[in-house]
């Protein structure tokens, strides 16, 4: 598997500054000087929610797509650890003085919700190793930062173990490299472009800190009520 290694370790390389940017974003690091207030937090599990939901689909058509092959237990894993984020998006959301009706009609702004968007793309477009590949750069920062906001929920807000699973769970995220890695090298040999591994895996990077920029955003809109 030395060219999905060498691949995998190219594109990390590549992406590299919007990693760092990622793990040192301001919205978490506002959270944990306690700047952003309940009304500003409500846009975090608002969103969440929405985006869990059109995940949950596309992971789902994920399995569907690539059930005949080697690594059919590797995408049922990922669609069953994101069954359970609806649950903990609604206790974080019941912390704030959320319903569930509220969370339904909370109305994301489409730069909040445009990794769902990416992510049903994928589902339905990409080659498994690109979406193997994507997720395997994407899911340690996403989880680095959700273990930053969990910390900080719990120091200055209150927040209990349950209010925070959600955001736990995705901290606590094994690694799951060597089939990811196996993944990209089964879709090489397959005939999987290069450049198209590349293209989707920056896209859910960039999207990323898409998210994070209008969480930031949203919360400083709320800073004064």
């Amino acid at each position: 598997m030395k060219a999905a290694t060498a691949l995998v370790n190219e594109i990390r390389e590549e992406l590299h500054n919007i990693d760092d940017q990622l793990r040192a974003h301001p919205y978490p690091g506002a959270i944990e000087r306690g700047e952003v207030t309940l009304d500003g937090l409500k846009a975090f599990p608002g969103h969440q929610h929405h985006v869990a939901l059109s995940d949950l689909r596309s992971m789902a058509m994920m399995l569907q797509r690539f059930a005949d092959t080697p690594f059919r237990d590797f995408w049922s894993g990922v669609l069953q650890g994101e069954l359970a984020a609806p649950g903990g998006i609604a206790a974080m959301g019941q912390k704030l003085g959320m319903t569930r009706d509220d969370l339904d009609r909370y109305e994301v702004t489409a730069e909040g919700f445009a990794y769902a968007t990416q992510m049903a793309w994928a589902a339905a477009n990409a080659s498994a190793a690109e979406i193997a590949c994507a997720l395997l750069i994407n899911f340690p920062a996403w989880g680095f930062n959700c273990g930053r906001m969990a910390r900080a929920l719990r120091d200055r807000y209150g927040f209990g173990p349950e209010p925070t699973a959600f955001l736990d769970a995705f901290a606590a995220l094994p690694s799951f490299e060597d089939t990811a890695v196996a993944i990209v090298q089964d879709g090489l040999d397959r005939g999987v472009a290069p450049r198209a591994i590349h293209r989707t895996t920056r896209l859910f990077q960039a999207y990323e800190k898409m998210f994070w920029d209008t969480m930031l955003a949203l919360g400083a809109q709320n800073a004064g009520r």
